[in-house]
This record gives structure tokens, sequence and C-alpha cells, in this order.
């Protein structure tokens, strides 16, 4: 065995914590207490509704240059028995 191994051995002879079997309660506890202690107005949603709107509609209103690429070749010219060669080949 490897050190991994006995290690792993070692970890699976012990005990089981008996604390454990009480920690589901405490951190479903925990999410209940943090789900009503700051709760968000409508308002807020409010905001943030109009916020994505404006967002959305300023993205398709305002104008943007068109992008292009330049054809590159990083080894030279551009082969032609590339796959993009050949299948425009036949138009």
């Amino acid at each position: 065995m490897t050190d991994i191994d006995s290690a792993i051995a070692r970890v699976r002879a012990l005990s089981v914590d008996p604390r454990l079997a009480s920690i589901d309660a405490a951190v479903l506890d925990e999410v209940a207490r943090a789900a009503q202690s700051h709760p968000l107005s409508a308002s807020v949603f409010g905001f943030a509704a109009v916020a994505a709107l404006v967002t959305g509609i300023a993205s398709t209103a305002l104008p943007s240059t068109v992008a292009s690429a330049a054809p590159v070749a990083p080894f030279g010219t551009s082969s032609t028995l590339a796959p993009s060669a050949l299948l425009s080949a036949g138009e």
C-alpha cells in the first residue's frame, strides 16, 4: 500500500462524529433565519427590472461597429487543401 492508501484506511477505521446527526437541522434553521432577516422590498426588484430594461434597450438602440476579421494564415499562405477551401470550391 502507498502512503495515501494507508491514510485512507486509517480514516475509514475512525468512528463517526456524533455531531453529524444534528447538522441538517442546524443548517436548515440557519437558512430559514437568514431568509427572514433581510427581505428585499418591491422597490429593489422594480429598480432591477428597470435597470435590465434600460440596459437591453440601450444595447440594441445604440449603433455599433461591424466586426470584421482579416484572414489569418499562421504558416504562410493559405492551403488549397484546407477543409474550408475544399468546401467553398464547389460553389
